[in-house]
């Protein structure tokens, strides 16, 4: 039996054939459009985020930032090519916020807008924001200041032991700064570090405070955008111990073997209250008003010392001098010429010699208790030259020479003395 050949062109010159084959041209092309090319595709994306930097012109112009806002996410509706639709993805979209209906601070519902984010797609692909979601949003708006604010302290149960006082409160941070919006920040009248302190203080103390900040009616206040630069604070109270002190006066330019305890003089004041770390009041005995010079000493007068504090020492009383005087009716003075042979020289270098070539020193006025000074010749007086406090030189020089009496211990000296002396070296 023979097989019948089927030719290619016997199938294409049969109608019922051709008519086949086309049909099934079709399908393959109703397939490839339907599937690969699509031009009705849709699709909804999800989690697309609001971008709220996007056109932020629209407010700062105004001189306005953002102080709050949502993060938001939104669902996008797209139609177009199933090619170009397949290719999109949550960042493929511009969403944001219409800024053009910003006008002034405050809270503002804004409408959202939606763009492809690729401009090729932009006429090829329609977006709009998914029906059943928020098509707004809300944000706040007001202009950011930075104010500066001092802190102080608002104490309760405050109490000093016996002995001692309250010398100073200090806060730290001493002030803050504010930011935030401007309608915000102007509500805060002061800030307070509020410590409540429990038992009597003997000794300086640091307390943690946590910040408040009040209104102008004295209400604390939250702030609901603005931001502190601290929260906390250190409130320190720095107690001293009290103790009262004899006051005393140092002499100087006094002769040799000198006795203080012969000068009938005497102080305004005899002690001071004064107040200072326990440690250092604990080592003081007395508290010295200065220095007097004793060759600056006139009969009958008086001299204002100003009251000189050591560091950290605090006076309690409203004294800053004190007068010191002298009884003069138990005083007497007399005035000697002291010839050079009365003078002498120590502590000159052995290279050197020192010849002092004035003849003698007029007029030199010394005063002491009258028993003393009655008693007092010339030849008891004597003047010295210490070369420790001259520069030791060759040549001639002016030296101010110390007057003392060997045998009196109350006598000194007023005024200065000065010889003209030669300095040779051997």
């Amino acid at each position: 039996m023979n097989k019948r050949k089927i030719s290619l062109r016997a199938l294409l010159d049969d109608p019922r054939s051709r008519a086949v084959i086309s049909l099934l041209c079709a399908l393959v092309l109703w397939s490839v459009v339907t599937m690969a090319i699509n031009p009705g595709a849709e699709t909804t994306i999800r989690g697309v985020p609001v971008d709220f930097d996007y056109g932020a012109g629209g407010y700062t112009s105004l001189g306005l930032d953002i102080i709050d806002y949502p993060e938001m996410e939104v669902a996008v509706y797209c139609t177009g090519d199933g090619v170009d639709i397949g290719s999109l993805n949550e960042s493929s979209f511009l969403v944001y916020p219409d800024y053009s209906a910003v006008k002034s601070s405050g809270k503002v519902n804004l409408p959202l807008k939606v763009e492809v984010a690729d401009s090729r797609l932009a006429n090829r692909v329609t977006v709009e924001l998914a029906s059943g979601q928020s098509n707004t949003v809300e944000i706040v708006f007001d202009a950011v200041v930075e104010r500066t604010f001092k802190v102080s302290a608002q104490i309760e149960g405050l109490q000093l032991a016996t002995g001692y006082v309250l010398n100073r409160t200090t806060v730290s941070p001493a002030e803050i700064t504010v930011t935030g919006p401007e309608s915000e920040v102007d509500q805060i009248n002061r800030v307070v570090a509020p410590v409540v302190v429990n038992g009597a203080l003997a000794d300086s103390a640091m307390i943690q405070a946590e910040l408040e900040l009040r209104d102008p009616y004295g209400q604390p206040m939250a702030l609901e955008y603005a931001e502190p630069s601290a929260t906390m604070a250190d409130v320190s109270f720095v107690v001293n111990q009290i103790a009262t002190l004899p006051l005393t006066v140092d002499f100087i330019n006094t002769p040799p073997g000198f006795d203080v305890s012969k000068l009938p003089y005497k102080l305004s004041q005899e002690s001071l209250t004064v107040s200072g770390p326990t440690r250092q009041i604990a080592t003081m005995t007395e508290l010295s008003v200065g220095y007097f010079d004793l060759s600056t000493f006139a009969m009958d007068e008086d001299w204002a010392l100003s009251i000189e504090l050591p560091e950290d020492v605090v006076n309690q009383e409203n004294v800053s001098a004190v007068t010191l005087s002298f009884d003069s009716s138990k005083l007497a003075s007399k005035t000697f010429n002291v010839s050079k042979d009365n003078i002498r020289v120590i502590n000159l270098p052995s290279n050197y010699q020192l010849e002092v070539e004035t003849a003698r020193i007029n007029n030199v006025v010394l005063v002491g208790p009258i028993e003393e000074i009655e008693n007092l010749s010339a030849s008891s007086v004597v003047a010295r030259i210490d070369a420790q406090d001259i520069q030791v030189t060759v040549g001639q020089q002016n030296v101010a020479v110390e007057i003392y009496v060997p045998s009196a211990s109350g006598i000194f000296a007023v005024g200065t003395y000065p010889v003209q002396c030669d300095i040779t070296s051997e």
